[in-house]
Order: C-alpha cells, then sequence, then structure tokens
C-alpha cells in the first residue's frame, strides 16, 4: 500500500515539476513549434538588467512585458482560452473584433458606424464629423481642379462597408445618433463640387438583393466575388473621366469555391482559435477581359487600403493598366506593380499626383472619421507649395506649439514638428494662399521638371533604355527618370543617349510586351512556361516578317553586340584594363563605357542588322533566359566575371557558346 502511495507521489510530483518547467523549457529551447497569433504586436525587445534601469524600475516593467509575450505554450494556451469563451460566451478579448449572428464576423468600427456609435470610438460628434467632411470635400475640389490642369483625372469613391450590406447579422447594440449618414453626406458635398465620386454601398445593397449568394465573406471583412464588379464600375467611370476606352469586363456565371483562401478568412483569423470555424463556400466571378486596338492602357496611382489586394486577386490589373503604384494606408508605398516596396515616409506626393494618368482615393465608411482622409489635404500643399515655404510655415507652426508645450528637449521639439506636419496636412488652408473657395493659382516650382519625366514615361523607348541601364548598372529606375527629367530641364546631355545595352536587354522587354499582348488578347495556354515560348514565337513571327528592320533599338541592339564581340579580344580586353585602373572603376563597367564610346563613333551600324542576326540573337537570349534562371544562376556568374577580371557579357557569351557546342555535339 505504502508503495503504491509512494508511486503516486513521485508521478505528481513530477507533473508538477513539469508543469512549472515546461513553459520555461520552451520559452529558451522551444521544444515545439506552434503557429504565431494574427494580429499587429510590435515586440518588445529583451531587456537588459542595468543598475540605473532596476532603480527607475524601467527593467522590471520592460521584463514584464517581454515575459508576457514570450512565455513558453503561450500561442497554444491563448488559442484555447479564446475558444473556450467563443464557444461559450460567443465573445472575443480581440477590441477589432464584432461577433455577430449565424456565424458571421465584423470590424467593431463597422458594426458601430451602422447603430451610429461612432463619437464613442472616435471621440467625435456629428456635427464635427460634418463640419470635417465638409472641409475635406472643398479641398478635394481644389486637388480635382489642378490635377485637371495637368491632364491627370481624380477618382473617389467609398467602399461598401460590410454592416451595412448585411445589417441582419449584426448584434444588437444601443443605437446612437442615427440621423447623420456620413457616407451620403460626403457623397452630396463630392457632386455639389463636381468631384468625381462613387459611393458603392446602395449599389452593393441592390446587386445582393439579386444574388443567390454573398457579395462578402462570412468571416471576412472584404469583399469576396464583390470585387470583380467593384473593378467593373472603377474602369467604367475612368473611361467616362478620361473620354478613352479600357479593358471591358465580363463577367461569367458565378461558381462556389470549397476552400476558402485564408485572405479571405481575415476577421477569424483575428480571433486567433484553437479550431477553424465552420465555413460555408464562398463564390467568385469567372472574369473575361476585352482589349481591342483601340483600348487604351492608362498609368494609375491607387491610394488606400487591403482592398486593393482583393481586386488584383480577381482581376489581372497587369492587362489593364500599363503601370501601377499603391500607396497603402498611409504607411508603405508598392511600385513597379508591387514588385517594390518602400515606407510611405519617403514619398514625393507630387511626383505620383502628376506621373500616373490617374489617380484613384478610395477608403471604407470608418475611416472617415479619422486619417482616411489624410489625402486630400497632403496633395493640395504638394501641388501648390514648394518646399521652402512648407518649411517656413512648419517651423512657425511648430514654434508656437513647442511655446504652449513648454518644450525643452530636442525630443519634444521633434514631436512638435511632427505634430506641426499632422496640423498643415489637415488643415491645409491654414496656409493664406490656399483658402477661399476659388482654386489656388500658386504652383509648386518643381512641376515643371515632373511633367517633362512624365513626356519621358511615356515614350517607350525611352523608358526601355533607361530601364535597360538601371538593371545593367544596378541603380533605382526611379531615380534614373528623375536624372533625365533634371537633365532635360537644365539642358544637360541625356541619359538615353549614352546608355549601353545588348540584344538581351531588348529581347527581355520584347517578351514582356508580348507576354502582355498574349494575355490582352486572351489566347493565353495553361502553364507560364507555355506563354513564355508562345511570346518566343511570335516575336520570331515578326522577325520573319521584317517587322524589326527599321527599329532603332533593335538596330542599335544588333550594334552593340557587334562591338561586344569586338572588344572582347584579347588586345582590346588589355586596353580596357588599362583604362578601368586609370578611371578606378570595375574592368565590367569600363567595357560598357567602351562599347557605348564606339557605338557612337561607328559608321554603319545598318550593317550589323539582318534576318539572320537577329534570329541568331532570339536564339542566344532563349539560352541566356534559362542560364540565369536555371543552370548557373547571376550571383555565379558575376563571381566568374570577378575572379577571372572579365566583363559578364564576356562571361554570358562563352557560356552561351560553350552551351552551343554541347549541343551540337
Amino acid at each position: 500500500m505504502r508503495k503504491k502511495r509512494n508511486t503516486i507521489l513521485v508521478i505528481l510530483v513530477s507533473l508538477t515539476t513539469l508543469m512549472l518547467f515546461a513553459p520555461l523549457l520552451q520559452q529558451n529551447l522551444e521544444l515545439f513549434k506552434f503557429e504565431g497569433l494574427y494580429g499587429y504586436d510590435k515586440p518588445t525587445s529583451k531587456p537588459v538588467l542595468s543598475y540605473d534601469s532596476y532603480v527607475a524600475s524601467a527593467y522590471q516593467q520592460q521584463a514584464e512585458k517581454y515575459l508576457k509575450e514570450n512565455f513558453g505554450f503561450r500561442e497554444p494556451l491563448i488559442r484555447m482560452y479564446n475558444q473556450c469563451t467563443y464557444d461559450w460566451f460567443k465573445t472575443t478579448s480581440n477590441n477589432e473584433i464584432s461577433i455577430g449572428k449565424d456565424g458571421w464576423l465584423y470590424h467593431t468600427e463597422s458594426a458601430l458606424q451602422y447603430y451610429g456609435n461612432m463619437e464613442s470610438w472616435f471621440g467625435m460628434t456629428n456635427s464635427e464629423v460634418r463640419e470635417n467632411l465638409a472641409s475635406k470635400a472643398r479641398i478635394m475640389s481644389k486637388v480635382n481642379a489642378i490635377l485637371k490642369q495637368y491632364g491627370v483625372h481624380l477618382l473617389t469613391f467609398t467602399l461598401p462597408t460590410k454592416s451595412f450590406i448585411y445589417p441582419e447579422h449584426l448584434r444588437w447594440q444601443p443605437v446612437g445618433d442615427t440621423t447623420f449618414n456620413a457616407f451620403l453626406y460626403l457623397e452630396q458635398q463630392l457632386a455639389s463640387l463636381g468631384v468625381p465620386h462613387i459611393n458603392m454601398i446602395p449599389w452593393f445593397k441592390q446587386v445582393q438583393d439579386t444574388t443567390s449568394f454573398d457579395l462578402y465573406y462570412s468571416k471576412g471583412s472584404h469583399w469576396a466575388a464583390g470585387a470583380s464588379l467593384a473593378v467593373d464600375t472603377m474602369l467604367r467611370y475612368m473611361e467616362q473621366l478620361g473620354g478613352k476606352p479600357l479593358a471591358q469586363i465580363q463577367l461569367g456565371h458565378p461558381y462556389s469555391i470549397d476552400e476558402i483562401p485564408n485572405e479571405d478568412k481575415d476577421l477569424e483569423h483575428l480571433l486567433n482559435l484553437a479550431v477553424p470555424l465552420k465555413h460555408e463556400p464562398i463564390y467568385e466571378y469567372p472574369v473575361n477581359l476585352q482589349t481591342n486596338e483601340r483600348t487604351v492602357y492608362p498609368s494609375v496611382w491607387f491610394v488606400g487600403t487591403s482592398f486593393y489586394w482583393y481586386m488584383t486577386r480577381r482581376v489581372n490589373f497587369d492587362v489593364l493598366f500599363r503601370d501601377r503604384d499603391l500607396l497603402f494606408y498611409y504607411s508603405t508605398f508598392h511600385t513597379d506593380r508591387e514588385r517594390q516596396s518602400f515606407p510611405a515616409d519617403s514619398l514625393d506626393w507630387l511626383h505620383e499626383l502628376l506621373v500616373h494618368d490617374y489617380v484613384v482615393f478610395f477608403r471604407d465608411g470608418p475611416q472617415l472619421y479619422h486619417d482616411g482622409i489624410l489625402f486630400p489635404g497632403k496633395a493640395l500643399i504638394s501641388l501648390c507649395i514648394g518646399d521652402e515655404r512648407l518649411k517656413e510655415k512648419t517651423d512657425a507652426i511648430a514654434d508656437s506649439i513647442c511655446d504652449a508645450w513648454r518644450a525643452k528637449t530636442h525630443h519634444d521639439s521633434l514631436n512638435c514638428y511632427h505634430q506641426a506636419e499632422i496640423l498643415l496636412q489637415l488643415h491645409p488652408e491654414m496656409f493664406e494662399e490656399l483658402k477661399g473657395e476659388g482654386i489656388p493659382t500658386c504652383r509648386n516650382p518643381r512641376i515643371g521638371e515632373i511633367l517633362i519625366e512624365r513626356r519621358i514615361r511615356s515614350d517607350r523607348n525611352w523608358s526601355f533604355i533607361l530601364n535597360a541601364k538601371a538593371i545593367n548598372d544596378s541603380l533605382d529606375v526611379r531615380d534614373l527618370f528623375k536624372k533625365e527629367a533634371h537633365n532635360g530641364i537644365t539642358y544637360q546631355p541625356f541619359l538615353r543617349d549614352n546608355t549601353y545595352f545588348t540584344t538581351y536587354d531588348y529581347f527581355d522587354f520584347l517578351v514582356d510586351e508580348a507576354i502582355l499582348d498574349i494575355h490582352r488578347s486572351q489566347a493565353v495556354p495553361e502553364t507560364k512556361d507555355e506563354v513564355f515560348q508562345l511570346a518566343l514565337d511570335n516575336i520570331k513571327t515578326r522577325i520573319q516578317q521584317h517587322a524589326f528592320d527599321d527599329d532603332t533599338l533593335m538596330t542599335m541592339a544588333c550594334a552593340m553586340d557587334a562591338i561586344v564581340n569586338e572588344l572582347g579580344k584579347e588586345n582590346s580586353l588589355a586596353s580596357i584594363r588599362e583604362k578601368a585602373e586609370d578611371w578606378n572603376v570595375s574592368v565590367d563597367k569600363a567595357f560598357r563605357m567602351a562599347t557605348v564610346w564606339c557605338y557612337h563613333h561607328s559608321k554603319d551600324q545598318q550593317k550589323n542588322i539582318s534576318e539572320e542576326t537577329i534570329i541568331k540573337a532570339l536564339e542566344d537570349y532563349q539560352i541566356e533566359h534559362r542560364m540565369r534562371q536555371g543552370q548557373e544562376s547571376l550571383d555565379d556568374l558575376t563571381r566568374k566575371c570577378h575572379d577571372l577580371n572579365l566583363p559578364l557579357r564576356l562571361i554570358i557569351n562563352r557560356n552561351i557558346e560553350w552551351i552551343r557546342q554541347t549541343r551540337v555535339k
């Protein structure tokens, strides 16, 4: 009996010890991997113990916060707790989520706005919101009028807020002042001032009444099937504003998807439950894009929210637009078709406003009450106020704030300056020259240079050359466009006239164009490789039809290829190595500089181009394209270039020739 009792005691003590020390072991050794929790959470750095931090209690406070975020088994324990509160009480500790009826989820802001309780959330009365929206509409009308003067079309729209489309699934809340409709008020203000605007809420409600499925997903905050409808509406309005035909969208018969994409379950993810919720199918429209020889593909700057990504997932924006950029929540700027991004703090607003054909500004309902309306003020200041005047005004306001706050430290001064910047963005009419109902006459002095850049960007050949220079010289193409515009306004030599590129660069450009043409014609094969091959076949057909005989870029590229072959001989390479040392540049850069010099001093460039030459160059392009992506990466080629002290182009050409000979054998 005693032995049995001792065994039980040992087991209990062991289990207790394990329970006590298991979190510590997990925290330090990470024995198990768990799925991270969803939601924004800026991590707390590990505290460093010092005498001063201990005496000031800073160490203790940071240590407590750090341990709360990093204790062992944190993720599964939180998920289990959330699961219990959700299953038993239909509640959540996440203040961003409002749990509705029938398994529906909403953003809390969205539910509060429907019930007229936004004052409790944002601390703004209806009269304050009304005054704010009227001011923003007036500023937006000024921005719209100025952009029109430079051939840029502004389009604004209010997103269809989920709670207003599906109020029947909301749980009851105390009703606030529902007599004021911010959506309708802003729409009326913008319409009276002639600012292009779409309020999508009534239209989505109308469409929803005619469909047997939901345009939004019950566990998500963004449109699902509704995204395709929204893109079509946006395009038709842009077409009306610009007076030029854009791509047409044809929607097929909607079909159901049983496997819900993770992106559509964003609200469920924020619940951080242990067990996935039960899902009903969502529906999608098959999308066909119709284009013809008259179709225009504009450049667009989108200023908005995550709803953008749900549009691009359902409609191919590459087909719709020549290029596009996105300012995401005023925090991140995505450019080059979302292939690059950087913090929005360094964004040149004037540049983005003027280098695009359209500016599309959109936000949802709750954003009408806070930072969703920063855009008009910042846009107006960018268009009208020069850098010196902006600094002068900001300094003056910052000084008055510092006096009021009795700022003493440098950190306090920086805070005052930041507050001054925000005040001007919210109230740009603090500038005397921007006050009144009329359109301001002052302009930012940098506008002329940006308009030159816009013309450069719209020139196909010029844009290609600058992009080729950016790739070959490892430079930022956005900086090159700005530098080229500056060259134009200061009468300096253009980069366009002094740039190295070869047939590989030009064929890469032509393939991208051909792939876009394939997508626009809807003749899209099943795989990416098949699309690529079809693009090559189309280019080869054009070569055989002598479409490139008078192509300036092809002539230049073939001439550069011929010069590369000549400079690749040993006697020329020896001279180039000497010049590289004299100029303090790499052999590769000296080689490219020598190629450009020889090109400008060659007499008969047309002799280098023929159907046979271009066909061989296309075959070499195919080999190099596969080489760069597969059997030998560009890093390996660059390493060889450094080790052998040879230009990169010669290393690549030798590899191509070796592959050709291997195939023959």
